[in-house]
């Protein structure tokens, strides 16, 4: 490589970086955004797993999932803090030079939620497509095979649920339903919100909604129970927290796929322990996931995944 080039390099590095203080048994957490009650219950795993391994974790992530520069900002700070190992949810597909960019330095990246591709060591997630497809068989179920479904997708360039509205798609139609609205509603609440509102004011006809994640799920059963809908129309929605839990009794929401966030933070967070140790990891981990809606919410394995115990 030319002298020119090497220094071009290494003054990019620094520039994206900044001043880096080397601090072994430090390692950074970056979530995604669009649901604060899923990657709260991420960082819980996360500081866990930090507690056992005796190394400082530290947490950071923006509020909006589309924020692809603020996620850069939070790697920067990681960087500072002289972090040696990331877990990262990543939020664009530019992510993928980040990650080289830290592999130049020895510093190891385990994604957690999706997959972008490049130099992750390791990925753990749910198997998306297989969760879309639950949540359409389910759907299925409780149309009987027959009505109109309403599709409301987060984000086009958001890997994980785009595989999980596909999925869901696949499995409703090959059950006979027929899908009237696929149309996005974005990544914060109130966006989700005034989106689910305009769809129903042109299309009263909706038998069924899905939801692929904890923001649009909220967004559109709170336009749902503001228009006198929730309960008539069957909602199966992704991802838990409080006030969608609340829901499912009142019946202002069918059901809702969940995933093991508590997983994601805590084996993201050993994984890459592992490997700042010099060990070899697993490349893909599986957490699974489970359609939640008031026949088994009392479950006792149910009620302590969802935090109820």
């Amino acid at each position: 490589m030319k002298l020119f080039t090497k220094m071009a390099v290494f003054v990019g590095m620094f520039l994206f970086f900044g001043t880096v203080i080397v601090k072994a048994e430090c390692v950074g957490v970056i979530t995604a955004g669009g649901g604060r009650g899923f990657w709260n219950i991420v960082k819980k795993g996360a500081v866990q797993a930090g507690k056992e391994l005796g190394i400082s974790v530290y947490v950071r992530g923006a509020v909006d999932e589309s924020n692809a520069e603020g996620q850069r900002l939070s790697i920067n700070y990681m960087m500072r803090k002289g972090c040696r190992g990331l877990v990262l949810a990543p939020n664009s597909k530019e992510r993928k030079k980040d990650v080289a960019l830290l592999k130049t330095q020895g510093i190891p990246t385990v994604y957690i939620d999706r997959d972008m591709g490049g130099d992750r060591i390791s990925v753990i997630k749910t198997d998306n497509p297989s969760a879309g497809e639950l949540a359409g068989r389910e759907m299925v179920k409780a149309l009987k095979g027959k009505g109109r479904v309403a599709v409301l997708r987060l984000n086009k360039d958001v890997l994980s649920t785009t595989s999980r509205e596909n999925g869901f798609i696949r499995e409703a139609v090959k059950g006979g339903l027929e899908i009237i609205v696929d149309q996005y509603i974005g990544t914060m609440v109130g966006a989700a919100r005034g989106e689910t509102k305009r769809i129903f004011s042109k299309a009263s006809n909706i038998d069924g909604v899905f939801t692929p994640n904890e923001s649009t799920t909220i967004g559109a059963m709170s336009s749902l129970i503001k228009l006198k809908k929730a309960g008539k129309v069957v909602h199966i929605g992704f991802d838990a927290n409080e006030l969608i839990i609340e829901a499912l009794p009142s019946n202002y929401i069918y059901g809702f796929v969940v995933q093991r966030p508590f997983e994601m933070g805590y084996q993201g967070v050993h994984t890459v322990y592992q490997a700042m140790q010099g060990n070899g990891v697993k490349n893909k981990i599986d957490t699974g996931v489970t359609f939640v809606n008031r026949d088994n919410i009392n479950n006792p394995k149910i009620k302590e995944m969802l935090g109820l115990n």
